[in-house]
């Protein structure tokens, strides 16, 4: 009896072992797909280096990749700002999309809201979701303030934009909303003939200089921090930012600076839209009305003429570049 039963309990001992030393092996299996699953950082990479699952192919980190440049020439960002002209730059980059092999995508949205910081990040996240999702060379049109794509460890798109005139810009914005709008805003209390306007204030919505500087605070205020912030800016990140009252030297030079996405800009305006512009062309304001508005749009009279005397100076140096043009 005692030898049957130590018979048999030796006769388990074999499938005990093989059990256990299978379970081992699943245990292992288990934790390396795990392993491979979470999502790569630089605390993670050494460890999947010592997984069994076969070798595949992860995208490097930024610290891996290097330094990279810091606008993405093939990725276009027109942040539009309203009652500026933008939608002819829309028309054009839309119509020259198939005869330049790009993508124009409009996002939604445009509010203009102020960011968060937070809220930044996730835009950059988005976009970045549609540029996969889309092919590439693609540009893009939104109703934004600059974001810093940078800061958020991002390549930045070439951004681009087109201004206007401070004081028409204000007029057609008056004729755009065509209602009163807030009594507490300075330039339509001036559009709307009113008395007894000093007190008021600024609207930031009516300004140009928030587009190029961002979503601080400060950037509303209507002042010299934000309007040198809006200059880096441009300098930094925007190849040109076009006039609207000179569409033909901004074409021209967008053409040059920007050729993947503007080649035969220049034909094309010419053939689709210029007599159309032309017969648009709206009233100009009041002498009256344009003196009180260059008064309290100091700054944006500043900001603009120093993009306007940046866009000669790129067609200057075009020309200078090709003397026999």
């Amino acid at each position: 009896m005692l030898y049957r039963k130590l018979r048999n309990q030796w006769l388990l001992m074999p499938i005990f072992i093989m059990l256990m030393f299978s379970g081992s092996i699943l245990l292992k299996r288990n934790h390396q797909i795990n392993v491979y699953y979470v999502k790569t950082t630089m605390s993670t990479t050494e460890a999947a280096s010592f997984s069994l699952v076969p070798a595949k192919h992860v995208t490097k980190s930024l610290a891996e990749l290097g330094k990279m440049d810091d606008i993405n020439k093939y990725t276009l960002f027109l942040n539009k700002i309203p009652n500026c002209g933008a939608e002819v730059i829309i028309f054009l980059l839309q119509k020259m999309q198939g005869p330049n092999n790009y993508r124009h995508v409009r996002l939604k949205g445009g509010s203009t809201a102020m960011f968060t910081k937070i809220q930044q990040e996730e835009f950059v996240d988005e976009l970045y979701s549609v540029m996969r999702d889309e092919a590439v060379p693609v540009s893009f049109d939104r109703q934004l303030y600059f974001i810093n794509f940078t800061s958020f460890d991002k390549q930045s798109p070439t951004f681009i934009n087109l201004i206007r005139e401070p004081a028409d810009k204000a007029i057609s914005r008056s004729r755009y909303n065509n209602k009163q709008r807030d009594n507490d805003d300075l330039i339509q209390c001036v559009i709307q003939g009113k008395t007894n306007c000093n007190d008021k204030r600024v609207n930031p919505h009516d300004l140009t200089i928030p587009y190029f500087c961002g979503h601080d605070p400060k950037c509303f205020s209507n002042n010299q921090w934000a309007m040198q912030m809006a200059k880096i800016n441009v300098e930094k990140y925007y190849p040109v930012v076009g006039v609207l009252e000179e569409l033909n030297t901004t074409l021209e030079i967008f053409e040059h600076k920007v050729p993947y996405f503007f080649k035969g800009v220049q034909d094309l305006y010419k053939k689709n839209m210029i007599d159309k512009l032309n017969r648009n062309k709206g009233s100009q304001p009041q002498t009256k009305t344009r003196k009180h508005l260059k008064r309290i749009l100091a700054k944006e009279y500043e900001f603009y003429n120093w993009v306007k005397r940046r866009l000669f100076k790129q067609l200057q140096m075009f020309y200078g570049d090709h003397i026999s043009h």
